[in-house]
């Protein structure tokens, strides 16, 4: 007496049969398995090309945004680790850049290359500090100016030296004010 084994079984000996079984569902469906694979691959790829692409072409910018709070407008300046890191280089800095010598020389950076002015008169903006967050350099100013419903002159030419086409972004937010605009070119401001 023979012991049937599942190998067996698939071989065709349960059959007396001296050539394999084959299975009939796995041979119906291996056609639309071998596109299927074909088709995982191709997207996976070209996912993988997508985020190179989006990686290779982050603009260059910083996002500033002033809040009025009680008496004074908070300013935000935010710019990505990579950004701030070459800034450091540019500068001739060579301290890691979370440390506190490198947000000292950052914050620097920004109080130097951005300013204010009210009604033709240039504003004191008032550098509170500097810390790293996730992918991002903050950079915080207050300004004890008035919450009219006046925009500001904005000047920034940060990241210019690194990135001709760098943009600071302005976001601000006051009791009758709500604007966002750009800032582009060198001493120049828009409030579209």
């Amino acid at each position: 007496m023979k012991l049937l084994t599942l190998d067996a079984f698939n071989a065709g000996e349960a059959r007396g049969s001296t050539s394999p079984r084959r299975n009939p569902v796995r041979s119906r469906l291996w056609p639309a398995y071998l596109g299927f694979q074909r088709v995982g691959w191709a997207v996976a790829v070209l996912m993988l090309l997508s985020v190179q692409v989006t990686e290779a072409h982050r603009d260059h910018g910083v996002w500033t945004e002033l809040v009025w709070s009680e008496d004074r407008f908070e300013i935000t300046h935010h710019m990505h680790l990579q950004d701030a890191q070459r800034v450091l280089e540019r500068l001739g800095v060579d301290v890691r850049l979370d440390s506190p010598e490198g947000l000292a020389q950052l914050a620097l950076y920004v109080e130097d290359r951005f300013s204010l002015s009210e009604r033709g008169e240039s504003a004191h903006l008032e550098l509170i500090g500097a810390e790293t967050e996730g992918d991002f350099l903050y950079v915080f100013q207050e300004w004890h100016g008035s919450e009219g419903s006046e925009i500001p002159q904005i000047d920034s030419t940060l990241l210019k030296e690194i990135h001709p086409d760098a943009v600071t972004w302005i976001r601000i937010e006051a009791p009758e004010l709500n604007r966002t605009w750009s800032v582009d070119g060198h001493n120049s401001s828009s409030s579209s």
